[in-house]
């Protein structure tokens, strides 16, 4: 189904979004402040225009990928506002990674002038993009997120709803938080292996077939800890008493493991706690009593 679209935010994601949806067979009307951007979408089929709210004017959706909170907010709100350029009858589509709070204001003050939104930031990178491959992550109403799948079918692999406007956002931002510490974790890993005289390309073979590459997500928390057990299938102080190793070596090799000390105080608490006898992913519980959450009920 054809759908008329308003994009705005022509930055490296935003414009290889655009050409999927042009792509996709879509009416698209693009704007950036970086004029090539829209002339170069133009010349692949897309309206260029000259301002936001013009872009927006006329359309079923209207979609936002802009750096950050308050370009999203300023190109809603300020002049001339895309927001009062929409219909009752657009569904706005923010893509853009933003504060949850950013997100929070934006849906009550649309909801008050009646119109619907979801906010629907991506996983993936600009690659995923060029190939309309990214993951959707989803808030909203489930009326509004299924009214989006035009939208989200040509830029995306899979879909996501994540729950309420907001949801979106802040899964966005606790999978970014992951995969930024990991990012750091990882060299730390590399370098710390370098140092210690080994070939770094035979070292990361060896991490890809372990828990070190492979992860914890679908190995020892989906088998343990979300299953309710927490029994030893590796124990939380022999981890513990591993890490320690490690540092101890590294500073002697004066690498700097800033995340991997970070990591140690939170096994410390843990056995603290009690849970050295329990399996290593019981470190969870104990952040969760730190965050002050329900108590979680293991068999």
């Amino acid at each position: 189904m054809m759908a008329r679209i308003g994009f705005i935010g022509l930055g490296r994601m935003g414009h290889a979004m655009s050409r999927q949806l042009i792509a996709a067979g879509h009416d698209v009307s693009v704007y950036d402040i970086n004029p090539a951007a829209v002339q170069s979408l133009a010349a692949l089929g897309a309206a260029g225009a000259d301002s936001a709210a013009a872009a927006a004017s006329g359309r079923d959706f209207v979609v936002t990928m802009l750096p950050n909170g308050p370009d999203v907010e300023e190109t809603l709100f300020g002049a001339p506002a895309v927001a009062a350029a929409m219909g009752q009858d657009t569904l706005y589509i923010d893509m853009s990674t933003v504060a949850p709070e950013a997100t929070d204001r934006i849906a009550a003050r649309l909801k008050a002038q009646g119109i619907r939104m979801v906010d629907a930031p991506v996983g993936g990178t600009s690659e995923f993009a060029e190939r309309g491959q990214l993951l959707i992550l989803a808030g909203g109403e489930a009326a509004d997120v299924a009214a989006a799948m035009p939208v989200f079918d040509a830029v995306g692999r899979e879909t996501i709803h994540c729950g309420e406007n907001g949801a979106g956002t802040r899964t966005k931002i606790v999978n970014n938080f992951m995969s930024t510490a990991l990012n750091v974790l990882t060299a730390e890993t590399l370098a710390f292996a370098e140092a210690a005289g080994l070939d770094v390309q035979r070292t990361v073979k060896v991490l890809a077939g372990t828990t070190a590459g492979k992860g914890f997500l679908t190995g020892a928390y989906a088998r343990k800890i979300f299953a309710g057990d927490i029994s030893a299938e590796f124990g939380l102080g022999l981890a513990s008493k591993d890490l320690t190793l490690a540092l101890i070596y590294a500073a002697n090799l004066n690498v700097p493991l800033g995340v991997g000390a970070a990591a140690s105080q939170v096994y410390q608490m843990a056995k603290a706690e009690g849970f050295g006898g329990n399996d290593w992913s019981a470190a969870l519980e104990t952040l969760r009593r730190r965050a002050a959450l329900p108590e979680q009920s293991f068999s």
